[in-house]
């Protein structure tokens, strides 16, 4: 239960903070807050019809997983990327756990690349 309000909460937020409404629950219910509570209460609406019509969350959360899978290359190259162009120089990291890092990240953008053919049935 606590991972279902966390998840409806945090996905509200991103979305309002990319659209540049106002978002905070410590604040009353008013017209400048007004979209984040609505996305907030249809997250929470959505997630109970799931529920209540039975569908297949094993199935959901499954194929959920098997996207982040998929997904994770493409992030962790981003990343990466943004480490080294968009932090100044002195956040940036160095030396051998830079080394390290980026090895990790590179063995799992590997892994993340070769497992796209077993999930979309190449090999």
């Amino acid at each position: 239960m606590v991972a279902a309000l966390v998840v409806a909460l945090a996905g509200t937020w991103g979305i309002t903070e990319v659209l540049g409404w106002k978002h905070s629950l410590n604040e009353r219910l008013d017209r400048s807050n007004a979209g984040f509570y609505t996305i907030y209460a249809l997250a929470h609406i959505v997630g109970a019809f799931l529920v209540l019509i039975n569908f297949d969350l094993a199935s959901l959360a499954v194929t959920v997983e098997v996207i982040n899978a998929l997904l994770l290359p493409i992030v962790l190259g981003f990343l990466i990327l943004l480490e080294s162009k968009a932090l100044p120089k002195e956040y940036r990291s160095k030396g051998l756990y830079k080394i390290i890092s980026n090895t990790l990240c590179l063995i799992v953008i590997i892994f993340g690349l070769y497992m796209i053919g077993p999930v979309i049935h190449l090999w």
